[in-house]
């Protein structure tokens, strides 16, 4: 895994990554989470490499490319992301942006990780 820009910090808002998961926009949310500043650096890098820092990323990437090549315009998944300190149930919003042009092509997604209630 990359270095984390997050600090090692668990990652909750909302984020919008490109075709190949980096990220386009940050909005982190809730106690305990990385300055604005850091969320101005995240733009341009990569979300399951760079900022994600669960240990499992890869398979939350899998997540992601399975709902880009799907049909559906939104979907909410739960996920466990797997952290040094344990595990911790996430609920995840999907939803895809489409380019203006061609409104077949998914331009991004967006992604909205909170805790599991």
């Amino acid at each position: 895994m990359g270095i984390s820009v997050t600090n090692k910090q668990k990652f909750f808002g909302l984020v919008e990554l490109d075709a190949s998961g980096r990220v386009v926009f940050c909005s982190p949310m809730g106690e305990n989470n990385f300055s604005s500043n850091i969320a101005e650096g995240v733009r341009g890098r990569d979300f399951f490499t760079e900022v994600a820092p669960f240990e499992n990323a890869e398979e939350f990437r899998q997540c992601i490319n399975n709902f880009r090549v799907s049909s559906r315009q939104a979907s909410s998944i739960n996920f466990t992301c797997r952290y040094k300190d344990g595990p911790l149930n996430v609920r995840v919003l999907l939803a895809r942006i489409r380019e203006r042009s061609d409104e077949h092509l998914t331009k991004s997604i967006l992604v909205h990780m909170r805790k599991a209630q």
